[in-house]
């Protein structure tokens, strides 16, 4: 059990712009068919924003080495801090939300400068020294006593007096299971640690509803913490593509089952008439009906994974609806649009997962365009020319927060991914 003398974790969901929600209207539930087959359409030629290659090695560089550089802990090198500049009631140390994702940023630069390519100069930035600290940074969040449900698995925040301490978050957890998983992958199995990563599909194992007296029974939850029962995309989906990797890697049948049983939950719970999921569904039945970003990309990539595995054309329909109703509600081409008001750190999963599927699915994806397009606007909009940190940060009114700077560096890491690294995204 989580420490009970630990204070409660603040929420990691941090001031967002008003204009990123579509909706936060709680509507009754109403079960949503699966979506309907894209209709056919010609291939988009990419017509990206003609940066070249170096140039994009080098801003992913530069993102990083800013992030690596202003966010570092004073009181241990490893740990990594919420945001720049301190303010004096934060805690000591980041949550492991955004550590995951400066981990992420680390891990697809890395694995973009190694893929061949032009030449990239790193100055003094030591890039595998970075890795390491991180994976050893995350290793501090780590609570083998377990959770409510007895399993181990990474606390929300930790610091120097208390070591782990906070809610389990299952969704803090499946970001660290894909990138296991992925660090395995990009390296050619000689990163990435599959066992912990394994050890993760057994908590969220653990985390799925099974009261029948719930609306919609079924799904994970998003949270151990007491008195939050909502189940969302967020926990579920990205649970059943850690389960969809883990079944490619050793052949499990039962990750497999698991997989498609939590899809088909979130599909017929959260996917809404717009084609587009929804963020959760409390045990009443009621549905938070916000469009986020990440909650697009993660179920965009489970269906092309399951896709590829199965064969079942039905994951290849439901992957080509959702690219299509991601290009249509968030305009992902247009300055300034729905899409460039969504959070960061967002953004980048879903970019990810659109790489991942397009490498599957082809240039009707759009994957690789729309990354160029949104990198060259938040370089050229978004940076400040003398720190390389990110500016108008959305989930701090103080200085630039983790989260931001770490979504900011991994897109325009994935925007210097060549396509060959594609397939192992998360």
């Amino acid at each position: 059990m989580t420490d009970p003398a630990a204070p409660p974790a603040p929420s990691r969901r941090g001031v967002l712009s008003a204009a990123a929600l579509t909706s936060t209207a709680a509507l009754a539930a109403a079960p949503a068919a699966t979506a309907a087959p894209a209709a056919t359409a010609a291939p988009v030629e990419r017509t990206g924003p003609g940066v070249d290659p170096a140039a994009a090695r080098a801003r992913a560089i530069a993102a990083s080495e800013a992030l690596l550089t202003h966010f570092r802990a004073e009181t241990d090198p490893d740990m990594l801090i919420e945001r720049v500049p301190r303010q004096e009631d934060d805690p000591e140390f980041t949550f492991v939300w955004p550590l995951s994702q400066a981990r992420a940023a680390v891990t697809e630069l890395i694995a973009a400068l190694g893929a061949g390519g032009p030449p990239a100069d790193t100055g003094g930035l030591d890039l595998d020294a970075a890795d390491a600290a991180l994976i050893r940074a995350q290793e501090h969040y780590w609570y083998p006593a377990g959770g409510t449900t007895g399993l181990p698995g990474y606390t929300a925040a930790t610091d120097s007096a208390q070591g782990a301490h906070g809610d389990f978050y299952y969704d803090d957890n499946d970001w660290i299971a894909l990138l296991e998983i992925e660090q395995h992958l990009v390296s050619g199995g000689t990163a990435g640690d599959l066992g912990r990563a394994a050890a993760l599909l057994e908590l969220f194992r653990s985390g799925e509803s099974t009261d029948p007296a719930f609306a919609s029974p079924g799904g994970i939850f998003w949270t151990q913490g007491a008195g939050m029962r909502s189940r969302n995309t967020v926990s579920t989906v990205p649970s059943a593509k850690v389960a969809l990797r883990l079944y490619q890697l050793n052949g499990d049948p039962a990750a497999l089952e698991d997989a498609l049983r939590w899809m088909h939950w979130a599909r017929e719970t959260l996917l809404a008439p717009e084609g587009l999921y929804w963020d959760n569904i409390q045990p009443d039945g009621e549905i938070d009906t916000t469009f986020w970003t990440y909650n697009q990309g993660v179920p965009l990539g489970a269906e092309a994974l399951a896709y590829e595995i199965t064969g079942e054309s039905v994951h290849r329909e439901n992957a080509l609806a959702l690219v299509e109703a991601v290009i249509a509600h968030y305009r992902p081409f247009e300055e300034g649009g729905p899409f460039d008001e969504q959070p960061l750190q967002f953004n980048a999963i879903l970019l990810s997962n659109l790489l991942m599927a397009e490498s599957i699915l082809g240039a009707r994806v759009q994957g690789r365009k729309i990354t160029e397009a949104y990198a060259q606007r938040l370089w050229a909009t978004r940076r400040d020319p003398e720190t390389d940190l990110v500016t108008d940060s959305r989930e701090t009114d103080v200085g630039t927060h983790l989260l931001d700077q770490a979504g900011f560096a991994r897109s325009l890491a994935l925007a210097a991914a060549p396509r060959p690294l594609w397939p192992h995204l998360t």
